[in-house]
Order: structure tokens, then sequence, then C-alpha cells
């Protein structure tokens, strides 16, 4: 997975080396990585990418956030791109490489940028506009009522601020990426805080929640939120709508996994064996033309 070794110049170097499809299949595979670079003593990480053939939103945002804190730490980075031309190119249109343009190996050529896609963006605090962006695609690519339209605003709106208000820390890193030969729209929201768990349990009446696992659960239930005013509808609606979709939701905090996969009427646990000290929300959304989505209340799109 990953090595060591000594350039000439007698600096320390850690390879690591990246599977074929970084997805969130391989997370705890990810999440090794994420460690070793970030704890890595030595002075420079090379990403190694050449066997990757293809990425997913959160394979992204997990190679963006591993270098992200390796920078932090003063580290230098380099990587092998994909020697796959498909990844290339996912590279160059998600923004990867304007990204980190000043990686060894980063080309940085202009792209064009696709219609209903969210290239992947760190931001810093409540940004409302990142709201409006997502559920404009939603409604790009599905037919969906004015009424869901508006409430699917509401829930992605109050999911970024919950990511805000229980992470403790301000910036996040979002991608949404239109696959239209899969018709599929995946979404991953994800932060480096404290994760669900030490959220919910700053408020004494979720000091029951003992595993990661069980305060994964607490958190899309209705009315649920480590706020006082207690909002939580955010991931409660957009779950609601996942499962008419038949699309899928996977929610990772800490040690805790949680895969609801509303196309096969499954809802899977894992134990992560390495944890993730944040939350990432991913999401699968099916981008169907033929299907008519809308609120029970809307009575006029019954007929």
């Amino acid at each position: 997975m990953a090595t060591t070794d000594t350039a000439c110049t007698g600096e320390n170097s850690l390879t690591l080396s990246y599977p074929k499809r970084p997805s969130i299949a391989f997370s705890n595979y990810l999440f090794d990585l994420y460690h070793q670079a970030k704890n890595a003593t030595a002075d420079e990480i090379r990403f190694d990418l050449t066997r990757t053939e293809s990425f997913t939103p959160f394979g992204i945002i997990m190679l963006t956030a591993t270098i992200a804190e390796c920078l932090n730490r003063g580290k230098r980075c380099t990587y092998r791109r994909p020697v796959k031309r498909s990844a290339q190119r996912f590279f160059r249109e998600v923004g990867f490489n304007q990204y980190f343009k000043l990686l060894d190996g980063a080309h940085t050529e202009p792209h064009n940028i696709r219609t209903g896609d969210i290239q992947l963006v760190r931001l810093t605090g409540l940004n409302t506009e990142i709201a409006d962006e997502i559920t404009e695609i939603l409604d790009y690519h599905l037919r969906i009522s004015e009424g869901l339209k508006g409430s699917l605003r509401l829930s992605i709106s109050e999911a970024i601020t919950n990511v805000i208000d229980h992470s403790g820390v301000k910036d996040y890193y979002i991608c949404c990426w239109n696959y239209p030969s899969l018709k599929q729209i995946r979404l991953c929201i994800a932060d480096l805080g404290m994760g669900i768990r030490s959220s919910l349990t700053k408020r004494s009446e979720y000091s029951y929640i003992k595993n990661d696992h069980q305060a994964i659960l607490k958190a899309i239930e209705n009315g649920v939120s480590s706020r006082p005013e207690k909002a939580g509808l955010g991931l409660d609606h957009i779950s609601r709508f996942l499962r008419v979709n038949k699309g899928q939701l996977c929610i990772i905090s800490c040690r805790g996994k949680v895969f609801w996969k509303f196309d096969h009427g499954k809802t899977l646990k894992q134990k992560m064996k390495t944890p993730f000290h944040g939350t990432i929300i991913k999401m699968i959304i099916n981008s169907d033309r033929e299907s008519l989505y809308f609120l029970s209340s809307e009575k006029e799109y019954l007929f």
C-alpha cells in the first residue's frame, strides 16, 4: 500500500499507491492512506495514481483532503497521474489540476465546464449559493415539482449548515458529478471535524448514544440536531426523497459507516477499521427523466 524510500538528496519520502477505483467501497483503504500521509515523518509525500482507472466525488475529495492535510503540515507533495485517459480527463474536468496546480505532473490546460456538475470545491462557512447550485442540478437532470425543489434546497442548505455546526471546523468539501451513461448524479460532502457522535452527545438528551452507528442513525431522524433550535430536517427529508428515487445514501463518521441502498431495500452497517475523524455524506441520485417527483401536499401534481 505504501513504501518509504530515500531520494538522491537524502530527503525522506513516502509513496502512497491508490487503487483502481477509489470509491466508497474502498473507504477503509483510503482512510488508511489519509492517516499514513498525515502522520508521516517524511518530508515528501508521493501520490501514485498510475493504477487508478476511475474516480468518484468521494474518491477525489479523499485524495484532495489528504493532500491538503500534508500541505498544511509543510510537506512537499507530488503525484504521478493516472495512465487511463478517462481518469486524466476527470481530473481536468473536476478541477483537481487547477486546485493543486503546483504539484509536479499537474497539467493546468483549460477544460470545458460541463453543464450540471459542481467541480471540486473547498468552502469556508455557510454558502447558500452551493445549495442553490445543487438544487438546480437536480432540477436540470430530474423532473421535480417547484414544491419539492424548494424543499430539497432547504434540506441541502440545512445539511451543509449542520456540517459547519457539528464539525467544529469551518472548512468542508463538496463535489457533485453527473454520470449520463449510468443515469446517476453523485454528490459528496465531507468535513474533517469532530464527527456526529461527539457533536450530538454534547447535548444531554443524546448522552445515551454509545457508538458511531447509533449516532449516524439518530442524525437522520426528523428533529434531531446538535443545535439548540433543533431544526434537524435536512438528512431526514433527503433520505425520504432518496427512498422514493431508489437512490443511495452513505454516511461515514469516525468508526461508523451506514449505507442505505434504497434501490435494494437494504441498510448496511460497517465498523471502520481505520477511523475517519470527520463526517462524509455521499448520495447517489437516479437521474431518469421519466419519473415525476413532487410533495404529497401538491395535489395538482396528482392529476
